[in-house]
């Protein structure tokens, strides 16, 4: 019968392509396919395209594309908010952007950027440049953190709270240590998985895990970052918020009422127990974080990111005689015409009205003198 046995193009490996992975190829538009007698075609094509090479022209045009027609969770397009340096990238780091582009989540790092542009610590869209992408050696480099840290290590730099705060980077100290914002010790992240007993294990993603830290605030006095804790983040991104909101908390004018957790039907209680990662209706992003005290405390950011002003609900529980402190905070400008010694919900009329359906039962009391 002879020993010259065709082989299919499915039993040969998949070729590279400037030693990337060749994982789809699309027709003329992105979103068309090709049918199931076309595959068998691809395949040993591929060979054929893995000794072409790419312009980078076209590899530009490819990449400008898969930006704009990649959408964020809220159907933004991801080049409103991080674009790269396509004119002055070479084909390999431009290849490199494409699989980001096209592989990667981004909603989490986006979210973040989107709140610092609010807070005027950024400009967007950010353009991230070949100084930016060599933050990794390697594809297998990034795929070795988890998906939201990697991100950021590109990200955070374009991130400048300005005079001694410095830039919200990270840092490799060479030593395995992750650092943030001042490669110094006091600002080491701690990524180690959490204990499978702490409340926040059962709601850990491991592409966007928990983070232990000691960031505590700003100092006035200092005029630069303050150290304390530690603390420990339900998740990076919550640090992410979180920390982009710290050189602000001081200034927001806020109201604030101690309620117990169990009040009308345990509302507050329900909100602190839910996951980070579990969308809250009528809010935009969720931090979730304990201090050194065992105190659990949530911040539920109620703005779009694209409102004139920030701002969010502050929920503390300091776990000792059953009562939560519960902030509502906002950069609103007060109401015009409105006395200063006026009720806040008169003084800040539309962050009110933003809270009002997140707290409901809870509502009437933080804003209208009602007993809990």
């Amino acid at each position: 019968m002879g020993n010259n046995v065709p082989r299919t193009s499915s039993q040969q490996d998949w070729p590279a392509i400037r030693n990337q992975s060749l994982d789809v190829i699309h027709r003329e538009g992105r979103d068309e396919l090709h049918k199931i007698k076309e595959v068998g075609n691809l395949r040993i094509s591929a060979r054929f395209l893995s000794r072409v090479d790419f312009e980078p022209a076209v590899l530009r045009r490819r990449l400008r594309r898969a930006l704009h027609d990649t959408q964020l969770a809220d159907g933004t397009p991801l080049d409103a908010v991080v674009t790269f340096d396509v004119d002055n990238l070479g084909s390999k780091l431009l290849l490199q952007a494409w699989w980001l582009v096209e592989h990667q989540q981004w909603d989490e790092a986006a979210d973040a950027l989107r709140l610092a542009h609010q807070l005027t610590y950024c400009e967007l869209p950010v353009i991230v440049t070949q100084q930016d992408l060599e933050k990794h050696r390697s594809k297998q480099a990034y795929l070795a953190e988890p998906r939201v840290v990697a991100l950021w290590k590109m990200l955070g730099r374009h991130v400048n709270f300005g005079d001694e705060l410095g830039r919200f980077e990270l840092f490799d100290d060479g030593n395995g240590d992750l650092r943030a914002i001042k490669d110094e010790p006091e600002h080491r992240l701690d990524l180690t998985p959490l204990p499978l007993a702490h409340a926040y294990h059962p709601h850990t993603s491991p592409q966007d895990p928990p983070v232990r830290h000691h960031i505590a605030g700003y100092d006035d006095e200092k005029h630069g970052w303050d150290t304390g804790g530690p603390f420990t983040e339900a998740s990076f991104s919550s640090f992410l918020v979180g920390t982009i909101v710290l050189p602000t908390y001081a200034d927001m004018d806020l109201t604030e009422e101690f309620i117990d957790r169990d009040a009308r039907g345990g509302v507050l209680r329900g909100l602190l127990d839910q996951s980070v990662h579990q969308p809250i209706e009528g809010t935009t992003a969720v931090t979730a974080f304990i201090l050194a005290n065992d105190s659990s405390c949530k911040w539920l950011l109620l703005t779009p990111f694209d409102h004139p002003f920030i701002a969010f609900i502050d929920i503390e529980d300091w776990g000792d005689d059953g009562e939560v402190s519960v902030r509502v905070l906002t950069t609103e400008p007060p109401a015009a015409g409105v006395s200063a010694d006026a009720p806040f919900k008169q003084r800040f009329p539309r962050t009110t009205a933003m809270a009002r359906p997140v707290l409901g039962q809870i509502a009437p009391v933080v804003f209208d003198g009602e007993a809990a």
